[in-house]
């Protein structure tokens, strides 16, 4: 019995010598009191205190609560139902839609790249989610799927609706998805992915078509995986 937080701590450091072992991990370590401590990534949208409290260091720090993307379901280019819940990783997500071809192309290949470097790490998950559910069918989305390398990680999403969409992209994640009815492009939204971590809080926006903001979310991704796997029996 004695043998078991030993055992435990060096679980945990193993654990993080393999995510820092991966290339391309950009992290910043600081000194405090002879004591690591990762810098956290920033925490966006709403935030308010809880009204609860905890210790640190014998001092009572106030609890904060953070904007969540809410629990949505959506259908999967297979048209088999894709439930979006909390769980023990971490999530990126872009919004595409085909008729805009040129932007679809380039988030998406902002996704691939996301997606081949962490294919083989089950914690990570990748969203593509389409706003425009009238047009881009399950059908129609399998098709153009096609195009990428099929990965297990990564995913093709299609709302209910139009107005479904605009609430999840607006609310919970805080994007801008404009329907316009006189315009070639019957559809503006962001360019921006989002990364969530295992509580669907968002912790960094970064533009698909930036080749350095996808580099930094490479390296924020692998940063807030260490940061999951830190809180792991706190």
């Amino acid at each position: 019995m004695e043998n078991q937080p030993k055992s435990s701590s060096l679980k945990k450091v193993l654990i993080l010598a393999a995510i820092l072992a991966l290339p391309g991990f950009c992290y910043y370590l600081l000194q405090e009191k002879g004591e690591n401590r990762y810098q956290s990534l920033p925490f966006y949208g709403e935030k308010k205190l809880a009204g609860t409290f905890h210790n640190k260091r014998g001092k009572q720090i106030p609890d904060t609560l953070y904007h969540q993307v809410k629990t949505f379901e959506a259908l999967r280019d297979d048209s088999s139902l894709f439930v979006f819940n909390p769980d023990s990783g971490v999530t990126v997500v872009g919004l595409f839609y085909m008729g805009n071809q040129p932007l679809a192309t380039a988030i998406n290949q902002a996704m691939d790249r996301l997606a081949f470097r962490f294919e083989r790490n089950n914690m990570v998950k990748l969203l593509s989610l389409t706003v425009d559910p009238l047009h881009d069918r399950p059908q129609v989305v399998a098709s153009y799927k096609q195009q990428w390398k099929q990965r297990k990680n990564w995913y093709f999403l299609i709302g209910s609706s139009n107005e479904a969409i605009q609430t999840i992209g607006r609310k919970d994640f805080l994007l801008d998805i404009v329907h316009h009815s006189d315009q070639d492009l019957p559809i503006s939204h962001s360019s921006k992915l989002v990364l969530l971590d295992s509580h669907r809080r968002i912790r960094g926006y970064y533009d698909a078509l930036n080749k350095k903001d996808i580099e930094r979310l490479i390296d924020e991704v692998t940063l807030l995986l260490t940061e999951e796997f830190r809180n792991i029996g706190y």
